[in-house]
């Protein structure tokens, strides 16, 4: 249930590796603007990300498709945030021309219980929290604190566990989540920041309108604790 952080602690979003090697437009363009976007990223059969779908329901191909070392199964879709410029094609079809892409971490969510080695909750830096507009993630931003003693970093974990489901006196139910964190053996010299979407379909119940889901982050200065409406 647990994902390793690693790469994804490093403070700059990963640059992207083109999948081929032809020329394309660099989106300087009148009608390039550089944005960043929550997008859900689909792979093909060669596992290059060819297409994305923003969290506001748009559908963008990436033009030219990439290839990233975090995302490298093929035919899956993987959670992430894009950085882009919007290019038009020979037709005025818009494009993406993808810059640089950040892995969101989208955990598992087990009971304390099935947790090898028992829970923890390790202190991170707790900086927003919000739903997705399209309603089907709960994401934090959030920062750990890293560094390295030789040059390298140790692996922190992340995940997400759920501490029961209670029902409300109008029939409603309240979903209680507690984010799982190890610090491991990292040492805390300086924060680096991350990002975790709770999948709405990974809840332990099925919502339906008016359920009510809680996340608990175990922070530097205490429990925080956001309420989402579904």
């Amino acid at each position: 249930m647990n994902i390793r952080l690693r790469h994804a602690l490093l403070p700059l979003a990963m640059l992207l590796a083109a999948c081929g090697s032809d020329p394309y437009d660099t989106g300087e363009g009148s009608l390039s603007q550089m944005r960043a976007d929550f997008v859900e990223a689909h792979t093909d059969a060669n596992a290059c990300m060819t297409s994305v779908e923003t969290d506001g329901g748009e559908r963008i191909t990436l033009t030219p498709p990439v290839a990233l070392e975090w995302a490298a199964k093929p035919d899956t879709t993987y959670r992430a945030l894009l950085y882009y410029n919007k290019t038009a094609d020979a037709n005025g079809t818009l494009t993406a021309e993808p810059i640089a892409m950040q892995q969101v971490l989208v955990p598992q969510i087990v009971t304390a219980e099935d947790i090898e080695g028992g829970m923890k909750t390790d202190p991170v830096e707790f900086i927003s929290a919000w739903k997705s507009v399209n309603g089907k993630y709960l994401n934090l931003e959030i920062a750990v604190k890293t560094g390295t003693n030789d040059g390298t970093y140790n692996a922190q974990t992340i995940g997400v566990t759920c501490d029961g489901v209670t029902e409300n006196a109008d029939g409603t139910r309240h979903i209680s989540l507690t984010l799982y964190h190890d610090q491991g053996d990292a040492p805390e010299y300086y924060s680096a920041e991350t990002y975790v979407s709770v999948a709405i379909t990974r809840l332990p119940v099925t919502p339906a309108a008016g359920d009510e889901v809680s996340i608990s982050l175990n922070t530097y200065d205490g429990v925080v604790t956001r309420t989402f409406t579904l």
